[in-house]
């Protein structure tokens, strides 16, 4: 009886676990039915929240946006899409627990314009993620765990023009990448490619938000953020309080507030004769572009080039001024001013101003050499007779120099200075010696 009762025990349980387990068979062998777990309205297919695990969908091939948000998925393997959706532009892939994306991940929607990878636990980013996606314009990775990033990781994407990479680890600003808006604000990145983001177009930097950071301070950071707050580029005015960076001692210090020089308006210089060329560098791209001359004169079309560069030539010193773009166009308006000035003179006059104070003041270190010289180096006549005996010979010796002293006539008349035993005893030869030695 005890056998009987545990033998239906057993044909019990198989009989409940073998269609589980044959499910389950099934469900890896074939893609999920999403006409059970999600919605479908023409197009567009939601699986949103739906507690899914793996994404391995046989979708139709006419689906446009496809959202699989606010979910469980883990991974994106090259097969979670087994045909080419040639027609999908949006995926949404947000909210959930990604921490890996296959390199062949998007090979069968190369149409995407629109990928939201926010808010999942991504760490990296490979060179060839994101190789097929060429049509993508924007680009959600925000709310990540991204530290690394391929250099190239971004460079066939030639559609994107959006990239969102806040709220995560990144510690290199991705400066080769130029977009339309690019935020890598609450990150850890400690430099920034100053010399790079002063020469984009304005346009573009109003849409380059890199607030919260764990910047450097320096003055060359505080002048880039002071100009762009001064020309009201939303990517700083926007958020002036959160723009901080960190000293030694000091963290989270205000960037407009250092100790550095006042930032005014644009300036630019020039030397008589030159070509100036000024630059009318707008917060909008297309906009119809208007330069005024000092004394509120017009300028001559002939001399904007592009429609947006002014042209001067040869500047002289009534150019100095202030020049205005006025820039408009149907809903928007903005207003340059450049401040022009001109020196009096060419580019060379500085040098040659330079290399005549440096020719006076090498004239004078010689002059000064040469009076050192003249009082401190100057000869003095030996005081013993030129190849005679070193000792002294009183007689000859005050012979000689009473010699030297006389005038020539006290030679000539015989006088009486000349010493005792001398006189009267000079000879021919001896006086013409003593009549040289008084010339």
């Amino acid at each position: 009886m005890c056998w009987f009762i545990l033998c239906f025990i057993l044909f019990l349980l198989l009989a409940l676990v073998l269609p589980v387990v044959r499910a389950n068979r099934l469900l890896k062998r074939k893609p999920q039915d999403h006409h059970k777990l999600c919605v479908c309205a023409s197009d567009i297919i939601s699986c949103s929240n739906v507690s899914l695990t793996k994404a391995t969908f046989d979708f139709p091939q006419h689906t446009v946006v496809l959202d699989l948000s606010f979910n469980s998925i883990t991974q994106l393997l090259a097969t979670w899409m087994s045909t080419d959706l040639n027609q999908l532009q949006t995926l949404l892939l947000n909210n959930n627990n990604l921490t890996f994306l296959s390199s062949e991940a998007f090979v069968h929607t190369t149409r995407l314009r629109y990928l939201d990878l926010s808010s999942n636990r991504l760490t990296l980013l490979d060179e060839f993620i994101f190789e097929p996606l060429e049509k993508l314009e924007i680009l959600l990775l925000f709310n990540n765990c991204i530290s690394q990033i391929d250099r190239s990781a971004f460079h066939t994407m030639v559609a994107l023009q959006k990239l969102y990479l806040s709220h995560n680890k990144i510690s290199r600003f991705p400066k080769d990448s130029p977009f339309k808006l690019l935020d890598v604000s609450f990150n850890r990145i400690k430099v920034l490619p100053v010399k790079e983001l002063r020469a984009m177009r304005a346009w573009l930097k109003k849409g380059v938000y890199f607030h919260n950071n764990t910047l450097t301070c320096s003055c060359e950071l505080h002048d880039l953020v002071a100009y762009w707050h001064l020309r009201e580029l939303s990517s700083v005015s926007d958020f002036a309080d959160s723009h901080t960076c960190n000293m030694p001692g000091k963290q989270n210090e205000k960037i407009l507030k250092l100790n550095c020089s006042e930032v005014k308006n644009l300036k630019k210089e020039g030397y008589l004769e030159e070509t100036m060329f000024l630059d009318c560098d707008t917060r909008h791209k297309y906009m119809a572009k208007r330069w005024v001359l000092p004394g509120n004169m017009s300028a001559n079309s002939s001399n904007v080039l592009n429609g947006t560069f002014l042209k001067i030539e040869p500047l002289k010193v009534e150019d100095s001024g202030v020049y205005t773009c006025y820039a408009t166009n149907d809903s928007l308006s903005d207003t340059l001013h450049i401040t022009v000035v001109v020196f009096n003179c060419t580019k060379r006059c500085g040098l040659e101003d330079l290399k005549t104070a440096y020719t006076t003041l090498g004239t004078c270190v010689v002059s000064l050499v040469l009076i050192l010289v003249y009082l401190y180096v100057t000869p003095r006549c030996c005081s013993f007779c030129s190849g005679g005996n070193t000792e002294k010979d009183d007689t000859g010796e005050s012979l000689h120099s009473s010699t030297v002293s006389l005038p020539l006539a006290s030679y000539i008349h015989g006088s009486s200075l000349f010493p005792e035993g001398l006189q009267g005893k000079t000879t021919e030869s001896e006086f013409h010696s003593l009549n040289a030695l008084g010339h």
